[in-house]
């Protein structure tokens, strides 16, 4: 590139990308990979965090798929965001930075501000009121229209009543509209990988054992916050968590779009080999 004086000047473009790669979170896709990388690695489960944040955990897990259409309002989003950051000891001003790169919130524009100009008053003066009649004319109208709105409507009967000058007030009943159905699609397992029998517990365990796992599923289609559930023995739980991380889906959809599919349960077998 040239200078103002037409010199040339070299630009170290290795530089820039080292910069470039030591930023915060340059490591991670995006803010969500980031902030749940740093949960797993702190060994905390979205339903902990959950509970120690006061946010909801299908809000913690909206934030860490970046699902824009599960989150709150922005200003709310951004916060939930700040205070997660601070939760896992993140530089706040970073993730909020990242996070709204990643999910393209733009930055408002400045208002500006609008001149007003000065009415004179000469031209006002000489603007024409509305008069006292015209406005007692309007309230009449609408006061009349009022009447006719809530007035009972008469409906002669037919037949033996007709000529017995009663009049007799009908009411209508009117039938709700019932809403159309959601169309709403429950994930599936397209892809299942079984757990692998530990041999470090054959002493200790039944012929068969079962590990039961509760977990969220993705937007995208992949495990998230697993836990142990229940157990009939401990000592199978990792070898059931381990498994299930490797399953993948087909997402949850609500009138097509992909949602998170919470409080999830599977359980696991284990058969003691022969």
């Amino acid at each position: 590139m040239t200078n103002n004086n037409g010199a040339a000047q070299i630009v170290d473009m290795e530089d820039a990308r080292r910069r470039l790669s030591d930023a915060p979170g340059a490591a991670y896709p995006d803010a969500g990979a980031w902030l749940a990388a740093t949960r797993e690695s702190a060994g905390l489960g979205l339903t902990e965090a959950a509970q120690k944040t006061h946010i909801k955990e299908q809000h913690l897990q909206a934030i860490e798929s970046l699902d824009l259409a599960s989150l709150p309002a922005r200003p709310y989003a951004i916060g939930f965001v700040r205070a997660y950051a601070e939760f896992l000891e993140l530089d706040p001003a970073d993730v909020v930075s990242r996070f709204k790169d990643d999910v393209g919130f733009a930055t408002a524009k400045p208002v500006e501000p609008k001149s007003f100009q000065e009415v004179d008053s000469a031209e006002a003066a000489d603007k024409p009121e509305l008069s006292l009649l015209a406005v007692v004319a309007i309230l009449a109208f609408v006061l009349w229209c009022v009447w006719q709105v809530t007035l009972p409507r008469e409906v002669r009967q037919i037949g033996d009543n007709a000529n017995s000058g009663a009049g007799v007030v009908q009411q209508r009943s009117v039938t709700p509209t019932p809403a159309p159905p959601v169309n709403v699609v429950k994930a599936r397992v397209i892809e299942r990988v079984e757990p692998v029998y530990p041999m470090g517990c054959l002493d200790s365990a039944e012929a068969r054992e079962v590990v039961t796992l509760s977990f969220t599923i993705t937007a995208q289609g992949r495990v998230s916050g697993e836990r142990v559930a229940a157990a009939t023995n401990a000592c199978f739980a990792d070898a059931a968590l381990i498994a299930l991380r490797r399953w993948r889906y087909a997402p949850r959809t609500v009138e097509g779009n992909a949602r998170a599919a919470f409080d999830q349960r599977v359980e696991l077998v284990f058969q003691r080999p022969l």
